[in-house]
């Protein structure tokens, strides 16, 4: 059995780390291009490929599940040769930068029966289960609107000619934050039918958006508006915030907090029950990195193409993992919203 990782970068490095401890180190292989990553890998006693050929060839047949965390531009090349080989994926988000390529890698893995998912890992978070759990329950009425906002500080001044500074690479506020909470507001309030408006603006970026504001409705006739900002300043590290008008309460959340007020008069409870519901601990984890969701959606990702077991935690059968129909979804929505912001 190997556990695949493709991209030893920043995410695959702490990808690396969640998959050794779940399968094994000796279980885990890395995939990497540049020689000096390849080197230090090496060094540290992995199993190191200098390209996926070289990998696929030398671990035809042992290849249990493949991590794909390369730069986005290689999303559709990269995991369309281990979905044509029947290799369980897990792919970075966004899925691709084209939804045509997203559409074809779905169809793939959909065709094959092989377990695919995207790395949306905020459907992981607490807070944002217990909203998803709210609006299916219904408990405080039907969802009126809502707004979702992401902001952080990640661009800070004017930016060179890098792929962070052109849409058409992958980079920009809607390509890097937007899949996130796209994905989320899809994942708690569901399906999305029309986009209504989208408007960009350029702070520090020249081919790139800085900061993205966008409205639709849900096809349960629910209005939202999305807000992305990635160099607000006022930011240590990006933040996640709901605003959600129910039909006889207001709730708001972020990543770690989620607050119920204004209910309707008439409203009746169980006693306790909106201090349970705004009491909410984080799950417990196998092996603890940057935050529970990563591993989390590891555990989950892995358990299911390996068909074993990793801990068990309160999300069971809550926190569902985004599919590639998901990926699909979500690449199709932000080509809708560049279009209308004049981004493409």
């Amino acid at each position: 059995m190997t556990v695949l990782i493709v991209g030893g970068g920043k995410m695959g490095l702490s990808h690396l780390a969640v998959a050794s401890s779940l399968v094994g180190r000796g279980n885990v292989a890395i995939c990497e291009a540049n020689f000096g990553l390849r080197f230090a890998y090496r060094h540290m006693g992995h199993r190191v490929f200098p390209s996926l050929h070289a990998a696929q060839d030398c671990l035809r047949g042992n290849l249990s599940a493949a991590i794909v965390a390369t730069p986005t531009p290689s999303h559709y090349p990269v995991a369309k040769s281990l979905l044509e080989a029947s290799v369980p994926c897990f792919v970075e988000k966004p899925l691709t930068l084209r939804s045509v390529h997203s559409a074809e890698l779905a169809r793939i893995a959909t065709t094959r029966g092989i377990h695919a998912q995207v790395g949306f890992v905020l459907r992981y978070v607490a807070t944002f289960v217990t909203l998803r759990k709210l609006v299916s329950s219904a408990r405080f009425g039907p969802v009126v609107s809502y707004e979702a906002r992401m902001s952080g500080n990640v661009i800070t001044g004017r930016q060179a000619d890098t792929w962070r500074s052109d849409y058409s690479r992958g980079g920009g506020c809607l390509n890097e934050y937007g899949p996130h909470l796209i994905d989320l507001c899809r994942y708690a309030f569901g399906d999305i039918s029309v986009v209504k408006e989208a408007a960009a603006t350029q702070v520090h970026s020249q081919r790139a958006d800085d900061r993205m504001t966008a409205s639709w409705v849900h096809v349960s006739g629910t209005a939202g508006r999305l807000e992305l900002d990635w160099c607000d300043t006022a930011r240590r590290k990006s933040v996640i915030e709901f605003d959600v008008m129910f039909q006889h309460a207001h709730v708001t959340l972020d990543n770690s907090t989620l607050n119920i007020d204004h209910l309707a008069p008439g409203w009746t409870g169980a006693p306790g029950e909106l201090q349970a519901l705004q009491s909410i601990a984080p799950p417990t984890v196998s092996f603890y990195l940057r935050g529970e969701e990563y591993s989390l959606q590891l555990e989950d990702f892995l358990g299911r193409s390996l068909q074993r077991k990793f801990g068990a935690t309160p999300f069971e059968g809550a926190a569902m993992p985004a599919l590639l129909a998901d990926g699909l979804a979500v690449d199709q929505l932000i080509e809708e919203i560049a279009r209308k912001a004049g981004l493409a």
